[in-house]
């Protein structure tokens, strides 16, 4: 039998299903939820989040990390458990062989073959980030019988995002958390000019880090930061057409960015506008604010913003 096939006969007792979790361990999400000074159902969600979301083939249901699902129950805290059980030095050396960075990971279309293979066979990093259960089943096209791999939860992303980031920010991640707090700071505080003047500095501090100095390098400098400031406030981050390159939600204000690179500020705004970015948050009764960031190369730090509340 295949790796595969091997998991798909285990795979209902690979993990927590949704629906043990509302019935056998219910009483335990009560407790937490109060600990929390949340909700049940606000609860549940967040443990999805963070927990839920593994696939272990095109119909199986979503399953939670058992691990970290009950380490979050006993603990009274939702956390990112999985990494700190061990520190992934196989992982990163892998990656490292294969030359993939940190934007090549999610959202990988795959075939069988691509990574139903032993360590052995490996041409590619993508069996042991499915096998170790970085990525996982998200998406299948029966027509191309192709599945899409991503990152099941937010927990993964984060552990992920946080053990690639010194190489790619500071390689001291005191420095990195600092900056990441800093800016949180002035978020919280309203201050979203000295946020970016927090970002502007710490851009400068790291240039050298920057292996090109070329637009990808930008891109996954900006990845990376919006994934560690999501693991305190919700950050939607995505590249798509039709949305925003960030948006970052607080507790009054909602602030929607986008990113240019040698370019202007007044065209990330012009962007917003032209977009609609702002229009799906139009009814959450919050401070809408567009943020026009424009990164310049010879600088190697965000050059100029301009902030604008509707």
């Amino acid at each position: 039998m295949s790796i595969r096939q091997n998991i798909l006969c285990i795979s209902a007792i690979c993990g927590i299903s949704k629906t043990e979790l509302l019935t056998e361990m219910k009483a335990d999400v009560e407790i937490l939820a109060k600990a929390l000074g949340k909700t049940f159902d606000e609860t549940v969600e967040e443990l999805k989040n963070f927990y839920d979301g593994y696939h272990f083939s095109e119909n199986s249901e979503d399953v939670f990390n058992p691990f970290s699902l009950v380490k979050a129950l006993r603990s009274q805290k939702v956390a990112a458990y999985w990494f700190s059980s061990g520190t992934p030095s196989y992982l990163i050396k892998t990656l490292q062989k294969y030359h993939v960075g940190i934007l090549d990971i999610e959202k990988k279309s795959a075939s069988v073959d691509d990574f139903d293979v032993s360590p052995e066979q490996m041409t590619s990093a993508v069996p042991l980030l499915y096998q170790s259960g970085y990525l996982t089943i998200k998406k299948y096209n029966p027509i191309l019988q192709s599945f899409q791999l991503d990152y099941p939860n937010k927990e993964v992303r984060l552990g992920m995002v946080k053990s690639l980031a010194p190489n790619y920010l500071s390689p001291i991640q005191m420095d990195n958390n600092g900056f990441i707090f800093e800016f949180l700071e002035q978020l919280y505080d309203g201050t979203m000019d000295g946020a970016l003047q927090k970002m502007q500095a710490y851009l400068v501090s790291i240039s050298n880090r920057l292996s090109n100095k070329n637009e990808k390098d930008f891109q996954t400098v900006f990845y990376l930061i919006f994934n560690l400031l999501g693991a305190y406030i919700k950050v939607e981050e995505d590249s798509a057409i039709g949305r925003a390159d960030a948006v970052l939600h607080m507790p009054d204000t909602i602030y929607v960015m986008e990113l240019k690179y040698d370019k202007s500020a007044d065209e990330a705004l012009q962007q917003i506008d032209d977009k609609g970015y702002l229009i799906p948050y139009s009814a959450d009764g919050k401070r809408l604010v567009k943020v026009g960031v424009n990164y310049d190369s010879d600088k190697r730090t965000i050059g100029e913003w301009k902030i604008v509340e509707r």
